[in-house]
């Protein structure tokens, strides 16, 4: 049994014959005070074991039932997606991701790049891509404007967090599978786990938090680059139902595998309980590889203690542990605001959500 209240509530949780109930007093203390330092205006957050949710909160203008912009969640959506299709036979972890793009696709530079990169280190952020490059303000097809990028930057080393990943992942999941992301999401996630409330954008206004006030902040890293661009949704008016994400939004119609997606805390949840109770193997594999701190498609940095999870620009973030068989979902909207930026990292308050649903301060950031 699950009891939502607007402000401060708990959640009876059921176990067999007996009724328990937890203290999560520290939870709506900790949203409540991070909202009150400005670093969101609204927050839905959700706390679940495989089965049940255990707790759950709304802070600001947002209801339980209200669909956020997941921003690089959606990479964990996209990432089911292809673990799916792996089980399928589809592809394998170790393929050359070049042997899963167009033949006439990528350009003689990113062939050179991408001979030795394999779909792991996609998936991982290890394969020498540069994080990030504003593909809008080339216009070009990706492939063109993908071969301006890796013929102007070097090679990363280590883990180098990319959207640019993402984005051929979610091209290799078409290449290989003939689906269009939404279809994929369709069929792999929604209709098998009964997910309803989750779609890439656009989503109606009415269900959907404002994520954002334009796009100030990729139009300033646009011009620290010297890039130009001559599209920009208009300042000062509310962003809501299509993503904040500017690659995902003037350049992939708001539909990628590093972007795009919307949902409700809910229906993470539901995708999060699968993760915390699947014996698929692929899945499992996934969440427990760690390289360089990420499993495939997963960040296994200490932001999501003794599991995984991922974060999300607009001030998203799910984690799950399956070590304790308890996870939660966290969704803000911190770049609602005409003026300035959140006063810190949304990290701050995720750890600190985390490590007290495990009865544990969250170690010193490094």
């Amino acid at each position: 049994m699950v009891v939502w209240n607007i402000g401060p509530f708990f959640v009876s949780r059921t176990q067999g014959k007996e009724e328990s109930t937890t203290d999560y007093t520290i939870i709506d203390h900790i949203l409540k005070d991070y909202r009150a330092k400005g670093y969101y205006p609204s927050a839905v957050c959700q706390v679940f074991n495989g089965t049940d949710t255990l707790y759950g909160q709304a802070v600001g203008e947002a209801e339980p039932e209200t669909w956020f912009d997941l921003a690089s969640v959606s990479k964990i959506i996209c990432t089911a997606m292809v673990l799916s299709a792996m089980e399928e036979g589809r592809l394998a972890p170790e393929d050359p991701v070049l042997t899963h793009l167009p033949v006439d696709g990528p350009g003689p530079v990113t062939r050179q790049r991408l001979a030795s990169v394999t779909v792991e280190q996609l998936m991982t952020h290890t394969s020498g891509i540069v994080p990030w490059y504003p593909f809008y303000a080339d216009g070009r097809d990706f492939y063109t404007v993908l071969e301006h990028v890796l013929s102007t930057t070097p090679v990363e080393t280590g883990m180098a967090y990319s959207d640019l990943n993402f984005m051929l992942m979610g091209l290799i999941f078409t290449q290989v599978t003939g689906l269009t992301l939404r279809e994929g999401l369709e069929k792999y996630i929604k209709a098998p786990l009964g997910i309803t409330e989750m779609a890439y954008g656009p989503v109606d206004p009415a269900l959907c938090a404002p994520s954002c006030y334009g796009n100030q902040i990729e139009q300033r890293m646009c011009a620290e680059r010297g890039l130009s661009f001559h599209g920009w949704r208009p300042d000062g008016v509310a962003v809501r139902g299509t993503c904040n994400d500017g690659n995902a939004y003037y350049y992939w119609n708001g539909v990628s595998g590093h972007a795009g997606v919307f949902a409700t805390a809910g229906a993470l949840t539901q995708l999060c309980q699968f993760f915390l109770t699947t014996d698929r193997p692929m899945f499992r594999w996934a969440m427990e590889t760690d390289i360089c701190g990420r499993g495939l498609g997963f960040d296994r940095s200490e932001t999501f203690p003794d599991g995984c999870g991922h974060t999300g620009f607009t001030g998203t973030s799910l984690w799950v542990s399956r070590a304790h068989g308890i996870g939660a979902v966290i969704l803000t909207n911190k770049f609602y605001r005409l003026h300035g930026d959140p006063p810190g990292n949304s990290n701050e308050f995720r750890r600190a959500v985390h490590y007290a649903l495990l009865g544990r301060a969250p170690p010193p950031v490094v």
